[in-house]
């Protein structure tokens, strides 16, 4: 029963221990892109939104997300490294990482919606890939981002967006799963939890 005692204290220890990377996900986050010009400014990495311009925003789409318009800390995937190339919409299950077309510098896209390869078509559901540099300028980070993208006059939807927190690449609708310690530590704890009874 010691034995079991410790594999369970040893499990919980290290499901406790702080991690080097991981997945940060936004969780469900359902953002109206409104269609005016200002549309929503994110800071991605905050979590927050504005109706105006702020400090440490990242990406900003507008008129439903028919215009988007990005910071240089937040370079989404293009279609080709022209500086007017649209953003591209990326199949779920794809790699985010270096290998992508990116930019720097300040950007925008509008001719990102519609029915052709790679663009997003309105009203449905498609998947920017970025680069992002966070406020605290710790790395640089890969992610995705799910949105909903109009060109019809309708509003547009952030739903929700991850990054991985190591610098290599993320794959796109990947949301971090419980650990497998954790789970150990939970059912050690279970364990326990019955022997006592």
């Amino acid at each position: 029963m010691k034995s079991i005692c410790s594999l369970a204290l040893a499990a919980c220890f290290a499901a406790a221990a702080p991690s080097q990377a991981a997945v940060v996900y936004s969780g469900l986050q359902n953002i109206t892109v409104t269609t005016t010009f200002d549309g929503v400014y994110l800071d991605v990495d905050a979590g927050t939104t504005s109706g105006t311009e702020t400090t440490g925003w990242d990406i900003n789409p507008f008129f439903g997300g028919e215009g988007v318009a990005n910071s240089p800390d937040f370079q989404p995937a293009r279609t080709t490294i022209a500086l007017d190339a649209p953003i591209l919409n990326i199949a779920p299950g794809s790699t985010v990482d270096g290998t992508l077309n990116f930019l720097t510098g300040f950007g925008g896209s509008d001719s990102h919606t519609g029915n052709g390869v790679g663009q997003f078509a309105s009203g449905t559901e498609g998947y920017i890939g970025f680069k992002l540099t966070p406020n605290d300028d710790s790395g640089t980070f890969y992610g995705w981002m799910r949105v909903v993208f109009s060109n019809d006059g309708s509003t547009g939807v952030i739903r929700d967006w991850a990054y991985e927190t190591s610098g290599s690449g993320i794959t796109v609708g990947a949301v971090p799963e419980p650990s497998a310690f954790a789970l150990l530590g939970l059912g050690a704890a279970g364990l326990l939890r019955r022997k006592r009874k």
